[in-house]
């Protein structure tokens, strides 16, 4: 466990745990914090571990949390070299498979240092609450997300490990259980919450910071994971996949009951680079038009000779596609499809993507859309992880399961689908899942609603390992060489290495 600690590359801020403000300092793990200031600025430290130096980690580059989800299904492809993970080629060698852990373990281990740095700082108690409980939180997802990639991996929990280098150095620990892992997680996210302000709370500053809201997203998340788990890969025992869709309830109806959030009227106007800080967004990442501290989304998607009739002078490198045949499996009247661009303006002419490509066809993903606050391949547009709309779909899904569909959650579904589609009242759409009787219909339908709802936004591989069907939907697409043990990326070579007692995923 070698470099286990490093500096802290912090911005300074000006206000509470603020992230708005582009000035840097360092601070190591032996400088005194002594401060509120020096708290802010070591806090906002860990939260850049969300940017990754604007590519990786918690953006859209390769080997991002968003193309590690998306990357290996059935809404993806790309024009770049990305075989290796949409073809389930993967090795504990494959480099870039192992980005998101190289970053992510670190960044677990700096919380927890930091976390036991700030016990003994005397500064205001209600201030120090807080920023332990955003740390907790932060260290959580991560944990999480790891979890969801790679399975119970080595996090550094412990601050003796975390603080003291010969310690680290010595440390080869086995992988931990599952059940410990989900209990940390579980706990970490249930106790944060006490001291973390609600998305209604925060002042304007402090937008982009931890909230209670983002907290039980994430235990939303872990609850849906482990439901999938036990009835697909696990025991296959009904009740105890129960006890999971019963937390999954009970967690979206106090999200519900809390009205913390809300459903935009308009689908495309969540992404609107003039509508940013919407209702519906439970857990953002600001951006700046700033060298890596933007979106760069747009960048990666946009055809090369794509031409911004509003004069915006966006880069372009033409990598994201959605295949043809998620795009067709849209309903045509369905409004959710225009964020995925069929055809564009190249200066001259509108170029038919079915008909004129360069490289691989399909359609271009374009939820985030042209922003006149951008500079170079850098986008002000805010990054969304997750919204209101995962907890209404999971709540319908977890009522379907408890219970078959029963009228509420045909109301969640109908609340969804209303926006998608004009005249939604009385049409034949609305009818259609009024007519369901049967738990299993229901609960495909709801997995293909969550596809139309969440293309690139990295929900279709959790959504479809849930469901006991990603591998058997990437072999109905022709890919061949995926199998069971391809649910889990391999732990990377490299940590094997540097640490023999852990033991690779199974098939790795």
């Amino acid at each position: 466990m070698r470099n286990i600690i490093y500096v802290i590359a912090a911005i300074a801020v000006v206000s509470s745990c603020g992230l708005d403000v582009d000035v840097y300092d360092q601070l190591t793990p032996y400088n005194a914090l002594n401060t509120e200031d020096d708290v802010k600025t070591a806090v906002t430290g860990i939260y850049h571990e969300l940017r990754g130096g604007g590519w990786n980690a918690y953006n859209c580059a390769w080997g991002s949390l968003l193309t590690m989800q998306v990357g290996c299904t059935d809404e993806c492809d790309c024009n770049w070299n990305w075989d290796v993970q949409m073809d389930f080629l993967w090795k504990a060698e494959t480099a870039d498979m192992g980005i998101f852990y190289n970053e992510m373990m670190p960044a677990v281990t700096k919380a927890t240092s930091l976390i036991e740095r700030l016990k003994p700082v005397k500064i205001s108690a209600p201030f120090k609450r807080q920023c332990t409980a955003e740390l907790r939180c932060l260290r959580a997802i991560w944990a999480y997300d790891l979890y969801d990639l790679y399975g119970p991996v080595t996090i550094v929990s412990d601050p003796g490990i975390a603080l003291d280098p010969g310690a680290a150095d010595a440390w080869q620990p086995e992988r931990p259980s599952v059940e410990w892992y989900v209990g940390f997680v579980a706990r970490e996210l249930k106790e944060c919450q006490e001291h973390l302000k609600k998305a209604s709370e925060l002042s304007s500053s402090e937008y982009g910071r931890m909230t209670k809201g983002i907290a039980q997203m994430y235990l939303l998340k872990l609850f849906l994971h482990e439901a999938g788990q036990e009835m697909h890969y696990r025991s296959g025992n009904k009740d105890k996949a129960k006890i999971w869709w019963e937390r999954v309830d009970s967690i979206t109806s106090v999200m519900q009951r809390e009205n913390q959030y809300s459903l935009q009227k308009d689908y495309m106007s969540i992404w609107s680079p003039s509508n940013q800080r919407t209702s519906e967004v439970i857990f953002p990442v600001p951006n700046f038009p700033v060298g890596g501290l933007g979106n760069v989304f747009l960048a990666h998607a946009l055809p090369a000779d794509y031409v911004s009739r509003d004069g915006v002078p966006l880069t372009r490198w033409g990598g994201f596609l959605v295949p043809w045949d998620f795009y067709d499996s849209y309903d045509p009247k369905d409004k959710r499809r225009n964020a995925l661009l069929a055809s564009y303006w190249n200066g001259r002419k509108v170029v038919d993507l079915r008909k004129e490509y360069v490289g691989k066809p399909g359609a271009v993903p374009m939820k985030y859309q042209e922003n006149p606050n951008t500079t170079g391949q850098w986008d002000a547009s805010e990054y969304v992880i997750d919204r209101y709309a995962e907890v209404i779909l999971a709540r319908a899904e977890a009522l379907n399961e408890l219970y078959g569909p029963v009228d509420e959650a045909k109301q969640l579904l109908h609340s969804i689908r209303s926006r998608a589609f004009d005249n939604y009242e009385g049409s034949g759409y609305q009818k259609e899942i009024d007519a369901i009787g049967d738990k299993d219909v229901f609960r495909d339908i709801i997995l293909a609603e969550r596809g139309w709802e969440f293309c690139w936004e990295g929900m279709r591989r959790p959504d479809l390992i849930r469901h006991g069907k990603l591998i058997s939907n990437a072999r109905e697409r022709g890919k061949v060489m995926a199998e069971e043990k391809h649910i889990l990326y391999a732990i990377p070579q490299s940590a094997i290495y540097e640490n023999p007692n852990i033991k690779n995923n199974s098939g790795f």
